[in-house]
Parts: C-alpha cells; sequence; structure tokens
C-alpha cells in the first residue's frame, strides 16, 4: 500500500467457459499438436498474464494507451525509472469442482482423493492423458484440405467455472480505472486461448464479488483484516451487478436460425450411437462433445453429450464462398483459370484474397513485406451445441460401384449416422472496423445469405446433398452496418 492510494479494491470473480477453452503450453505433448496449460495438481487452469494481456488490449482498444499504461504498467527502455509498475493484479484462474469451490493450492491426501472422486474434476484430469481434441484443417481454393493444412488443438470442454482475484490500490473508493477494468470482463470481444475466431474462448461473468476498503479510516482497516485469503470466503464482500456492454457501439452481432433441408453431419466422432441389425455400429460419426450444465444451486451436474457444430467448420466454409464473392465483385477478379499451374500451387484465400484477410486475419510474419506484420481477425463465430435423442439420428448406408460391372466392390460397404430433421443456431460477432472494405462486407452479406438460403452446405457429404439449410438471419443493428455501402 502506498500512503496516497489507501484504498483497496478487491474483486472475486466467476467466470464460465461458454465455449472451449484452449490455453495452451506452445509445446506438442507428442500426439496433440498443443497441450492444455495444466497447475500442479494437473488440472486446467487460466494463468494471470493470459487475463491481463487480453483485458489490456481491450482497454487500449475501447479507451486510450496512456489510461491503459495508468492501470496495467508500462516499460521504458530508454529511462527506466520512468517505468512503471501495473496497479492491477490479477490472480490465477482457479478451476471450481462440483459444488463451485475452488482448487486452492496442492491437494495430497484426502484432498487429493476429492479431486479424483469429483463429478466434473475427474474429467478434467484426465484431459492431461487424454485431452478432448478440435481437428482442424485448412483449405485451399478448390474447398479440399490443403496439403500440409491437417492439425488439431486441446480444448477443456464448455461449462467449467473458474475462480479468478483482480485488486488494485488507489486513492478513491469510486476509481474510475477499476470500474473500466471490469466492465470490460462483459465486453462481447472478451476471449481468451487461442482459436478465438473459430469458436473457442468465449466466456460469461457468473458472479462478481467485491470488496473496498480505506485503510486511512477506522472501519476500512477492520474490513481488511478480517478479509482471507481463501478466494470461497465472502466475508466482507458484497455481490455486484456488472452492467451490460453497449455492443453495437463497437461489434455487431448476427443470429442465423437454420433448419435442415436434408441429412447433416459435422466433424468426424467417435462414440455410436446406433447400430444395425447385426449389431454393426456406423463407420462415420456425427461430432458429439460434452457439455457441463449447473443448476440453480451452482452445483454442476452430471456432463451430458451434445451435437456440437464448430466455428471453425462455418468459418472454413464462409471463407472459401466469401473469397468466391469478393473476385465476383471485384474490379479486378482473378479466376483459378486465368492462372497457370505455378500460381496455383502457391495460391492460398487466406494470404492472396484481401476480403478474406481483412475478415478473418492471416498469421503474423515478420518476412511480410506489408505495412501488417499479422491481423487477428474481425469475424468471430461461436461454438453451437444441439441436443439430441437417438431417434433424431439415422444410419445410412454407402457403397461403391464397379464402372465396368455395374456391381458393387467387394468391401466398399460403410455406414454412416447422419443427423434428421435437428435445427442449428450459429452467432457471428463481428469487430466494427473502417479498414473493413466494402467489397468485403458485399461477400460476407452474399456469403451468409448462401448459407441461409441453402446455396452453401456444412460439413460431410455435401456431394451427396447433405448439409445445406435455410433459415432467417436477424443482425443487432437491423442490418444497417452490413448494409452501408453494400
Amino acid at each position: 500500500m502506498k500512503s496516497q492510494q489507501p484504498v483497496f479494491h478487491v474483486a472475486r470473480v466467476t467466470l464460465e467457459t461458454v465455449t472451449p477453452l484452449s490455453i495452451a503450453t506452445g509445446k506438442a505433448n507428442g500426439v496433440f499438436d498443443t497441450s492444455l496449460v495444466m497447475d500442479a495438481n494437473g488440472l486446467p487452469t487460466i494463468p494471470g498474464s493470459s487475463l491481463t494481456g487480453v483485458l489490456r488490449h481491450l482497454y487500449q482498444t475501447e479507451h486510450d494507451e496512456p489510461g491503459s499504461n495508468a492501470v496495467f504498467g508500462y516499460q521504458n527502455r530508454q529511462k527506466s525509472e520512468d517505468s512503471q509498475p501495473s496497479r492491477l493484479q490479477v490472480s490465477w484462474g482457479c478451476i471450481q469442482d462440483s459444488k463451485g469451490k475452488a482448487i486452492q493450492g496442492l491437494a495430497l491426501g484426502s484432498n487429493r482423493t476429492k479431486l479424483e472422486s469429483d463429478l466434473i474434476l475427474k474429467v478434467a484430469l484426465g484431459l492431461a492423458d487424454a485431452p478432448a481434441n478440435r481437428d482442424r484443417v485448412r483449405l485451399n481454393h478448390k474447398g479440399a484440405a490443403a496439403d500440409k493444412g491437417k492439425f488439431d488443438r486441446a480444448v477443456l470442454p464448455a461449462g467449467y467455472r473458474f475462480t479468478v482475484e483482480f485488486s488494485l490500490w488507489s486513492d478513491t473508493a469510486h476509481d474510475a480505472q477499476w470500474e473500466r477494468v471490469l466492465e470490460l470482463l462483459n465486453h462481447p470481444l472478451f476471449r481468451l486461448g487461442g482459436s478465438t475466431r473459430a469458436g473457442l474462448g468465449k466466456l460469461s461473468v457468473i458472479e462478481v464479488q467485491e470488496l473496498v476498503s480505506d485503510l486511512s479510516q477506522e472501519s476500512g482497516r477492520k474490513i481488511f483484516t478480517a478479509m482471507k485469503r481463501d478466494m470461497d470466503d465472502r466475508t466482507g464482500f458484497k455481490l455486484r451487478k456488472l452492467p451490460t456492454w453497449q455492443s453495437d457501439e463497437k461489434v455487431v452481432t448476427a443470429t442465423l436460425s437454420l433448419k435442415p433441408n436434408s441429412y447433416w453431419r459435422i466433424g468426424q466422432g467417435e462414440k455410436p450411437n446406433l447400430a444395425d441389425s447385426n449389431g454393426k455400429t456406423a463407420d462415420l460419426l456425427p461430432k458429439l462433445e460434452q457439455r457441463i450444465s449447473w443448476n440453480k444451486q451452482h452445483q454442476a451436474e452430471p456432463a451430458t453429450e451434445k451435437l456440437l457444430i464448430p466455428g471453425s467448420s462455418v468459418k472454413g466454409a464462409l471463407s472459401h464462398r466469401i473469397a468466391f464473392h469478393a473476385n465476383r465483385f471485384s474490379e479486378q477478379p482473378r479466376w483459378a483459370d486465368d492462372m497457370t499451374e505455378d500460381e496455383l500451387k502457391i495460391y492460398d484465400k487466406s494470404e492472396h484474397c484481401e476480403a478474406v484477410k481483412e475478415l478473418f486475419g492471416f498469421a503474423n510474419d515478420e518476412q511480410r513485406e506489408d505495412k501488417y506484420k499479422g491481423q487477428a481477425g474481425r469475424v468471430l463465430i461461436d461454438d453451437a451445441y444441439r441436443e439430441f435423442s437417438n431417434t433424431d439420428l439415422q444410419m445410412i448406408m454407402h457403397n461403391s460401384i464397379d464402372r465396368f460391372s455395374g456391381s458393387v466392390r467387394d468391401h466398399m460397404l460403410f455406414s454412416e449416422e447422419m443427423v434428421w430433421g435437428k435445427g442449428i443456431e450459429l452467432q457471428l460477432t463481428i469487430k466494427k472496423d473502417d479498414k473493413i472494405s466494402s467489397v468485403a462486407k458485399q461477400a460476407l452479406q452474399q456469403a451468409l445469405a448462401d448459407l441461409y438460403e441453402g446455396r452453401l452446405a456444412l460439413g460431410a457429404g455435401v456431394s451427396k446433398g447433405h448439409g445445406l439449410f435455410t433459415g432467417t438471419i436477424k443482425w443487432s443493428d437491423d442490418g444497417k452496418w452490413i448494409g452501408e455501402q453494400a
């Protein structure tokens, strides 16, 4: 504490993963390309530096750099005595058990046994050896898998909760910078970890408990000394409700309600639900993923598996169609038929289509000759889930026909488990930016129209007529932004 800053602000916040979280170590584990950051107990955790980095970036974007430096500190490399430490302290995120209690410190003996028998923590502990993962593939200009474009990410399933502590010393009980930091937790672009533009890392605030103590006053000193380090302790804390973020000022959202025209299957699952009369299960399965849910008493219920619609699948299909429309709207269109074989081999829409780069960003590369070496995407597509029962699934048989005899080829019979009649809802969050050109807007608008008017398929079996949907789109601003200059 500094004598000129006697007021201590502290907030204990419960965050819930709305979509799976993938905060990686940066290293492969020998099986998957990424592995999750774990604490000493082998449980997934949220590093304080991850939270601080995201909040700092949002603070600077929404307010200004001097304000951001005042809160998060800065370093003056030429004159170190002018540097300033961060006023804000952020703890690591401690995962909660099925009763909403934060797991703090190393659990040994009976405490370790409790972890291993907990309804949801025993699943999280198993992720160290057998992580849930997402298969990803990069598409080329033909919509097929690009060479060396296959990779995967380890994820923590949606629904897990974490407790995080924020604290700050101030000279006033009503610190504007403290209020701004807490409000950012409700920001629509507040995401953590990797692949946040492809469905992962969305968080929601479940509860904020706040304590403010003025140590220049006797009453404040009593409150401060009564406070315990246990993050589950609420002595002196008061429940706080954060204001709703006015999202239309900086972002716009689009919600698509889609009904399938026929069967659909997205991803390659591993758990069959149906079997034929001989007891054989299908060879190709829809992707399922567990999701934790909580009751009104803030206690976790047994995880249930739901149909997964990964945001990455939607992003891949949309970006490919956007590249087509952007070329169509361009004043100097350049089609594949106009390119040489060598040009086609190196063509990548993520690098050579400006509209795709403006909307979905591009990887950082110091060797890049452009002004910007890398750019985060401005379109965020959330993962979606759908409850189902076995009556919503049907098994379809496929075989291969011999082109000479017209008969079935030996050993070429296979089956597929498909979803029938279950509609889906997708949500896109778009960061408003004057760097998104009118061509990119037009291309995005047309690609979305293709999706909800049944001209753009999602998932597998596109050539067999599967994965087509019709439906509606609802913009948070009634379509004003997407219609501008379009």
